[in-house]
């Protein structure tokens, strides 16, 4: 009989999504540009809003800084601003960082 520990779930693109929002905030560190939002993520990748917030909420909370401001939260607004915590981080980096939240 196999283990009642379940796997965590996610969808079969999530390691593609993870690697794509990455090269895209790594290009704008490396361009000085600071945060970005989840609409431009969202352009820049060509992924929906919903699966770049989902994906940065779930699967690279230790490789993002995310900050929500409370000012906008109080007028409606819930806009997250993105930055790498590191700057040195690599793709491989993260990628494995992806691969042992999966095996938790």
């Amino acid at each position: 009989m196999e283990s009642d520990k379940k796997k965590p779930r996610f969808y079969k693109n999530t390691k593609i999504n993870v690697a794509k929002i990455f090269r895209v905030l790594k290009k704008a560190q490396e361009s000085e540009r600071g945060f970005m939002t989840v609409g431009e993520i969202s352009r820049e990748t060509g992924l929906h809003k919903w699966t770049v917030s989902r994906t940065l909420d779930i699967w690279m909370r230790y490789a993002v800084d995310c900050i929500i401001p409370e000012e906008f939260e109080q007028i409606g607004l819930r806009v997250k601003f993105v930055k790498l915590l590191n700057p040195n981080m690599t793709e491989e980096q993260v990628l494995r960082g992806l691969n042992v939240r999966l095996k938790e």
